[in-house]
Order: C-alpha cells, then sequence, then structure tokens
C-alpha cells in the first residue's frame, strides 16, 4: 500500500493537480466556475464572457483543452454545422472540487452526461440561453464594479431553490445606481405554441403570492411576430408577474451580424403596455428595489422551505480576472 494508506492512482492526480495549478490563472478557474454552471459554452460565449478577441480565446482554449480541464464536441443541432462547444474536463472538475475541499462525485460532475448532453435535443436550447447569459456579462465587463449583471443562475440551480413552484431557464441580478433588479427569464424558441408559454404564467403567480415579493419575468422571443402575438395573447399581465418581452431576433442565427448576440444588453425590452424599448438600466429604475449591504441574494428563500440546498458553493461574482 502507498504511504499513509493513499489510494492507488492518488499520487498522480496529486502530480496533475500540483502540474495545473502553476498553468492556470485565475481568468482559467473562473472559466472552470462558469462551465460546472453553465454546462456548455461556444467560443463565442467564452469570448464574450472573459477575452478580448477570437485569436486570444482559440489560442487559450487550445491550451486548456490540452491539459484536459476542457472537453469540446462539434455538435450539429441545425442545417448549418454548429461551432465548438466546451464543457469541463475531468482535469477541471479534479480542480474545482480540490478547490472547494470536496469529491468530484460531490460536485455534480458527470462527464457522460455533459456529452450526452452536448449532443441532445436541449442543447440548442441551452446555448441560446447561455447566449443571452453571455451578453449581459460582456456589457458588465466595462462597467463599475457591482453594478450591471452581479448574478445568474442557471435553470438547475433555480430549480433546486424553487422547482416545486416554477422553473424558469435562468435568475438573474441587474444593478445600477443604488437600486438591483431580480428578474426571471424564460427564453422562448418559437417551437412550441404560445399556449404552451402562456401555461407557465400561472406559477409566477403562484410564486409571487408565496414569497410577497413580485419578480419581473424577462422573455426572450426568436421573432418580431412571435413577441406580438404573445402580447396579443396576454393582454395584462397575471397576479404578481410583470411581464417584460423582447425579440431583436434568435442569438444563435446562422449568419448574424457579429454583435447582434449583444442585443440583450441594449434598448430592446418591452414591459407589457409600454411604447417604447428600454435597456436594463432603465428597467432597474422602473422596477428594481434599493440596494442593502444585508439582502440576501436569494430573495425567495422562503418560498423554497429549504433557503440553500445547493451542495456546492454559489456561483462566483460575474468578473473573469485575467
Amino acid at each position: 500500500m502507498s504511504p499513509a494508506g493513499r489510494r492507488p492512482g492518488a499520487r498522480s492526480q496529486d502530480a496533475l493537480l500540483l502540474e495545473l495549478a502553476g498553468r492556470l490563472t485565475v481568468r482559467d478557474r473562473w472559466l472552470l466556475a462558469m462551465l460546472l454552471e453553465h454546462q456548455v459554452l461556444t467560443r463565442r460565449h467564452i469570448t464574450r464572457l472573459a477575452f478580448d478577441g477570437e485569436r486570444q480565446t482559440r489560442m487559450r482554449l487550445a491550451t486548456l483543452h490540452s491539459l484536459g480541464v476542457l472537453d469540446r464536441v462539434h455538435p450539429n443541432y441545425s442545417l448549418v454545422a454548429a461551432p465548438l462547444h466546451y464543457i469541463l474536463g475531468n482535469a477541471g472538475a479534479a480542480i474545482l472540487a480540490a478547490e472547494r475541499g470536496i469529491t468530484v462525485r460531490d460536485l455534480g460532475y458527470r462527464r457522460d452526461r455533459l456529452h450526452a448532453l452536448a449532443h441532445g435535443v436541449r442543447l440548442s436550447h441551452l446555448v441560446e440561453v447561455n447566449s443571452l447569459f453571455a451578453a449581459l456579462v460582456h456589457a458588465t465587463r466595462t462597467r463599475p464594479q457591482g453594478t450591471g449583471l452581479v448574478a445568474w443562475w442557471s435553470e438547475r440551480r433555480a430549480a433546486e431553490v424553487w422547482g416545486r413552484i416554477v422553473r424558469p431557464d435562468a435568475y438573474g441580478v441587474w444593478a445600477a445606481g443604488q437600486r438591483r433588479l431580480d428578474v426571471m427569464v424564460e427564453v422562448d424558441r418559437g417551437t412550441e405554441p404560445l399556449t404552451r408559454v402562456l401555461a407557465k404564467l400561472p406559477a409566477y403567480s403562484r410564486l409571487a403570492e408565496a414569497s410577497g415579493i413580485v419578480t419581473p419575468l424577462l422573455v426572450w422571443l426568436p421573432s418580431a411576430r412571435r413577441e406580438t402575438n404573445l402580447r396579443a395573447a396576454l393582454r395584462t399581465s397575471p397576479p404578481g408577474v410583470t411581464v417584460i418581452t423582447a425579440a431583436p431576433g434568435p442569438l444563435t442565427a446562422p449568419g448574424a451580424d457579429d454583435d447582434d448576440d449583444l442585443a440583450p444588453a441594449g434598448k430592446v425590452w418591452l414591459p407589457l403596455h409600454a411604447t417604447g424599448r428600454v435597456d436594463l438600466d432603465a428597467l432597474t429604475r422602473r422596477y428594481g428595489t434599493p440596494v442593502h449591504p444585508t439582502r440576501p441574494q436569494d430573495p425567495h428563500a422562503g418560498a423554497a422551505d429549504d433557503p440553500d440546498p445547493a451542495p456546492h458553493p454559489r456561483p462566483p461574482l460575474l468578473r473573469a480576472g485575467r
């Protein structure tokens, strides 16, 4: 037996972690945490999140892939070949687990499940949600610390807290001035009847009733026609729900202009019954609440009976180091 009862293979694992420790930057580690939280990111997403250009992104991702901290797949989920998609690799999961003092199993990492997801029917929807996330982080990178997008929970994490009532595609917090806007997010790709979209709204009403908090619901739609039809069908928001829509175009459309994926940070959001589109800063001024240093990050915890059911720490701050 190896010294001190060390299990077979542990020494080589420790040696690998020590080698990687000297080669990973703060930004690399942040990216690994983002992949753990959001499961699949394209190279475009990663550029928006943490780099200054595509060439810089390609070079660093090639290095991280060679080290085994990232895996990459090339799915084909449309008639046009998709770009490379990145998921957390075995070595990356080991690094995150070691940093948190837990096992890879406790981290919730399963390489086989990630690869199944990266080639499954849910991939295109997840990519669209993460495109929205990446656009808002990109817009935040040049803003003062503590403003812009300060939190973004994936669908999985939101379900851990509110899944018995509602399962949003994401939950986010946008900060501007001395106010913060907590939002639920639904990304509609136009693949289901509008009745399916409308059927989700009563659950948000129940959450507002259970928590005593009205949280705006951002609904991203794939076309202006789809948005018009949804707004006509709604007429008025359900009790406890403030519906805000946007539809400047698909975030992952083939042949889209270079900056089309940054649209969510602009003046594209239209509250129900409003006449002009506004950006998230304006929504924060209208619907946000004053920032209180002691306010918990999760404003709806009381509605879930378990305010912190996640087995691992909350996502890191949405700022990538260099």
